[in-house]
């Protein structure tokens, strides 16, 4: 098949909020194929064969059993001494059981994709067979009124589109959304930072930048450093401070964030969903979606319509407590609701100046609060909702020649498990001095000496030695 096939209702951009990919996963029943035949090698090797009545239920509680656990099960249950690789062999085979192998998944796209629009009118879901995506998940995600995160949508891109993603997203979002603003994460920022001129120093003086909220107190920040080290003014200057500098930023926005922690907390919530075959993986980032949305809606069900958030409301009580710097002073005009310092026209809700000027008046801070982040427009976020949807063997049939799942790529290197922790998340390594300690045996508890070099332990005897 040539071309790609549009499957969209044309919904618009304003309406794209809450009508995410929707619906509830296949219910997997325990039935006959409860039991699995596992034939493993013994150290003699006689070849038995295994029939293990709990694994496949033990699976699909707990994908994520450990290979080593597995093996020490098996020897301690059955008195059989099997390899790490036999195990691998063995829960892959119990895992493809369940959700099924990679290509019955792609076969089911367009059908999937069918349900999707039949379950929850007016979804968009566009699928291209001639890019055949391989894993690169992309997500979208927002801040409503309560400052919590609000997914909007996602798609799945080949690793070529991936490659060229960052300039083709910007040209996008300048074409569809012409007055949003770009911003770039400080943390990103500043741990490239770190790769060319490491020190606290230099850290400190880069978030001071940062938080500069007008241009006089940026370009200050900017000086000292320039007058240390050049080199580090110019790198920050190529950064386009624009994109990460309070200063710069567009006023109305309702947001002063800086940083992209709403990404990386909602990326470690999918984390396990990810390394999943395709639609397993879309149908339990969906369920977690439409759970999240259903639990959000709730809990601001009982909210009063015309006052701010909760998480409004303890931002506005942290900064009645918060001490003023003596030695600035800006204007600040309560009609107009604004402050010189640009904090209030950025984040919507006010800052010390304000608040410290507004409780003078014997007046309450919440009237002050932009109507944005009030509980009404938290509810209308919430307002629609992700429907359930059939399970695989209802999905609607389609005339679409069924897509085949891409190549595996071979990577040049073993992959790695664990997650690359950011420098900036690192916490410092306390170490404890020994030096002056005076240690002390475990064994015949005497001073200045531990069991290894205790006289009371008679050292082992090796009888032989094996070439």
């Amino acid at each position: 098949m040539e071309g790609g096939i549009d499957m969209d209702d044309g919904i618009d951009i304003e309406d794209l909020v809450g009508h995410s990919l929707q619906g509830t996963m296949e219910d997997f029943q325990d039935g006959e194929d409860d039991h699995i035949d596992i034939e493993v090698d013994n150290v003699q090797g006689d070849r038995e064969d295994l029939q293990g009545t709990h694994y496949t239920t033990q699976f699909l509680q707990k994908q994520k059993v450990s290979v080593r656990l597995l093996r020490d099960e098996v020897k301690e249950k059955f008195g059989i001494d099997v390899s790490m690789g036999q195990c691998r062999r063995a829960k892959k085979y119990v895992i493809e059981l369940i959700e099924g192998t990679l290509m019955e998944h792609y076969e089911k796209l367009w059908s999937y994709g069918e349900e999707i629009r039949t379950s929850n009118p007016r979804s968009t879901v566009k699928i291209d067979v001639n890019a055949m995506p391989d894993g690169e998940l992309i997500y979208v995600v927002g801040r409503d009124a309560n400052n919590h995160i609000l997914p909007i949508a996602r798609a799945i891109v080949c690793v070529e589109i991936k490659a060229n993603l960052e300039m083709v997203l910007l040209e996008a979002v300048k074409k569809v959304l012409p007055i949003a603003e770009h911003r770039q994460c400080a943390r990103h920022i500043v741990a490239n930072f770190r790769k060319r001129l490491s020190g606290v120093h230099y850290d400190n003086m880069f978030w001071k930048a940062r938080k500069a909220s007008v241009k006089p107190l940026f370009n200050a920040a900017m000086k000292k450093i320039r007058v240390l080290n050049p080199a580090a003014y110019d790198y920050l200057m190529e950064t386009n401070p624009k994109s990460w500098n309070r200063a710069f930023f567009q006023e109305g926005k309702m947001c002063d964030a800086v940083e992209n922690g709403l990404s990386k907390s909602f990326n470690s919530v999918i984390r396990d969903a990810r390394k999943k075959p395709i639609i397993t993986m879309l149908e339990e980032i969906r369920l977690y979606v439409m759970e999240r949305l259903y639990n959000l809606k709730m809990k601001g069900s009982s909210w009063p319509d015309y006052k701010p958030c909760p998480s409004i409301t303890l931002l506005l009580n942290k900064l009645k407590r918060a001490q003023r710097n003596i030695s600035e002073s800006y204007v600040v005009d309560l009609d107009k609701k604004t402050c010189t310092c640009r904090v209030w026209q950025l984040n919507g809700y006010g800052c010390v100046h304000s608040v410290a000027t507004i409780s003078y008046l014997n007046r309450d801070v919440a009237t002050y609060v932009d109507p944005k982040l009030y509980s009404a427009f938290y509810k209308n976020t919430y307002k629609y909702q992700i429907h359930g949807m059939n399970g695989s063997n209802t999905w609607p049939p389609t005339e679409f020649t069924p897509p085949l799942p891409p190549m595996k790529r071979r990577m040049p290197s073993i992959p790695k498990v664990n997650r690359r922790i950011d420098a900036s998340n690192e916490l410092p390594r306390h170490i404890v001095s020994k030096a002056g300690k005076i240690i002390s045996c475990s064994v015949c508890k005497q001073a200045r000496h531990n069991k290894v070099t205790c006289p009371k332990v008679e050292s082992p005897q090796v009888e032989g030695s094996r070439v």
